[in-house]
């Protein structure tokens, strides 16, 4: 390309943590995990089925990964630390909320308590939750499981609601750049143009080094099994703010024949201008030209099997 830049530029996160998202946190995410987490409690004490149980592991999983990603991107959050730690506060207070109204959903209508809402805001207390759960060890639950069972299948509910909340939280948050300079989130990343040639090919570190013509000595593979897709993240509203992600994606096969998909970065949200976008995007015209002519007459094609049509 004509604009070769000696040294490449990634994007950083600035570590911006606006005070709408503490407003958020605070105002949102904190009381509807609450909620949430004790909606979960009364779906597995109504009905106490091990199936249910897993249904409602992942239904509190997803609303407290989405919540917690809706809430880091309305308060336009630049901090990892931050969104981890959203991640976190949500879990927990969903958990803990679901162990602080356990007992009343499962005893209160069965005792004599003089104040009924008075016990049941009892039960959040630590003290009051560790004991109950030492009533739970000792005579089981619901499904008359108990002792280290128990213990068990309480490990296993929490590893599987904190899975979930990761998961889910790391499918919306996708982790886009940031434009400082409009203040707002750059558009998702959009397929710019794929490639039919290696994620390993050697010509990859000069382009993540900027030098972005280096593309061209990049080497076609007929019949690949994986290829290289090159998207695009940018602002909706100024030319400053452009990023290009390289990704390997394909199917390998293990010993036992088993296919399996797989995706790799070869580098993740490099800056480049309009002006190399346009160029990348008249290779990837001509790119799919010289293809259509390596399917079609493969002995055309030179030796080395490198993108001469593109020079």
């Amino acid at each position: 390309m004509s604009a070769a830049t000696p040294r490449s530029t990634f994007y950083t996160a600035s570590g911006m943590v606006p005070p709408t998202a503490w407003i958020l946190v605070v105002t949102v995410l904190i009381p509807i995990s609450a909620v949430a987490g004790m909606l979960y409690s009364a779906g597995i004490v109504h009905v106490p089925m091990v199936k249910l149980r897993w249904i409602g592991s992942v239904g509190l999983g997803w609303v407290i990964g989405m919540l917690a990603a809706k809430v880091c991107r309305i308060g336009k959050v630049r901090s990892p630390l931050f969104t981890f730690v959203t991640v976190i506060v949500g879990f927990l207070v969903a958990y803990y909320s679901a162990w602080g109204i356990h007992r009343a959903l499962l005893v209160l209508g069965k005792v004599n308590a003089p104040n009924p809402v008075l016990f049941a805001l009892q039960g959040f207390l630590p003290n009051e939750i560790a004991s109950w759960m030492s009533v739970l060890f000792k005579n089981g639950n619901a499904e008359g499981i108990t002792g280290l069972a128990l213990i068990i299948v309480w490990l296993i509910e929490c590893g599987a609601i904190a899975y979930f909340t990761k998961s889910t939280f790391a499918t919306v948050w996708d982790d886009r750049p940031f434009c400082e300079t409009c203040d707002q989130w750059n558009e998702p990343a959009e397929s710019l143009l794929q490639l039919p040639v290696s994620p390993d090919d050697p010509s990859w570190q000069s382009v993540r080094e900027g030098w972005l013509h280096s593309i061209r000595k990049l080497k076609i593979k007929e019949n690949a099994n994986e290829t290289v897709a090159l998207t695009l993240s940018s602002c909706p509203n100024c030319d400053r703010s452009h990023f290009l992600t390289a990704s390997g994606i394909g199917w390998q096969t293990n010993a036992a024949g088993e296919a399996t998909f797989v995706e790799s970065k070869i580098f993740q949200y490099m800056s480049v201008t309009p002006a190399q976008i346009t160029e990348l995007k008249e290779l990837g015209e001509l790119l799919d030209e010289a293809y259509q002519e390596l399917i079609e007459e493969p002995e055309d094609l030179d030796d080395s099997g490198v993108m001469q049509a593109n020079d």
